[in-house]
């Protein structure tokens, strides 16, 4: 009877705590033009994210990520990227993926001063993932390459990151999760970025969850928060005729 009493509040826990997250959300959205009044430094951004893996063989796999930044709730655009590749299964909890990416994004120099620009991304990276009864450890080690596009100056940039990602469930299919994911430049100025995320999300179904909360992107001399929303999904074409077999 204990057990039972104890399940329901937590899980009238996690309710409260997804209403409120949802919640400023929506306090945020509505409240955003009269935050822009005062100081369009604290305002929260919005970080939209969609993430896709298909397997096409028992080795391989394409992976699809799809990000929309705005500076505020849902409104003054900041970028637009696109990254995809192909991963190799080395074992049952680590990979490799290599791939590239494509950024548009707009950098607001004053009132009426707002410059495009495109980007070109190669990436390689590296995950392992580690289990300690239900909780979820994952690691991801990625190198990049970023330059310009259909520019006279290409501003060529490398970099390192490295991610450590906590996931925990909660109940039933509501789970916790946070990461920290810290960016290092090859060369110049080694400290790039570091980032933040504590939030919640459910398994909507085997092959799609969400999740939501507190994001954060620090860099030297600036500071930005945001929502972070995302939704992933998975797609298994080993289970059709249109995937690659094995021999």
């Amino acid at each position: 009877m204990c057990s039972n009493n104890q399940n329901t509040l937590i899980m009238e826990y996690v309710r409260y705590c997804l209403r409120l997250l949802c919640s400023i959300v929506f306090t945020v959205s509505l409240t955003q033009d009269l935050q822009a009044q005062n100081s369009s430094e604290n305002d929260y951004g919005s970080w939209i994210l969609l993430y896709g893996n298909t397997k096409i063989h028992e080795e391989w796999s394409v992976p699809v990520v799809g990000i929309v930044r705005h500076h505020h709730m849902l409104d003054k655009y900041g970028f637009f990227f696109f990254r995809t590749g192909a991963t190799y299964k080395l074992s049952k909890a680590s990979s490799i993926t290599g791939g590239f990416a494509l950024l548009n994004s707009n950098s607001y120099l004053g009132p009426d001063d707002v410059k495009n620009t495109n980007q070109l991304w190669l990436y390689a990276e590296y995950n392992l993932n580690t289990l300690y009864h239900t909780q979820k450890i994952s690691h991801r080690f990625r190198v990049e390459n970023r330059r310009l596009i259909n520019m006279d100056d290409p501003k060529v940039n490398n970099r390192v990151r490295y991610r450590l990602q906590y996931v925990k469930p909660i109940y039933k299919d509501i789970y916790f999760k946070a990461f920290n994911e810290l960016f290092l430049n090859i060369e110049g100025e080694t400290f790039n970025q570091n980032r933040v995320f504590i939030g919640f999300g459910q398994q909507l179904t085997p092959n799609i969850k969400v999740d939501i909360g507190y994001f954060n992107r620090k860099f030297k001399k600036s500071n930005e928060d945001m929502i972070r929303l995302s939704l992933s999904f998975n797609i298994d074409l080993t289970k059709n005729d249109l995937a690659l077999k094995t021999n």
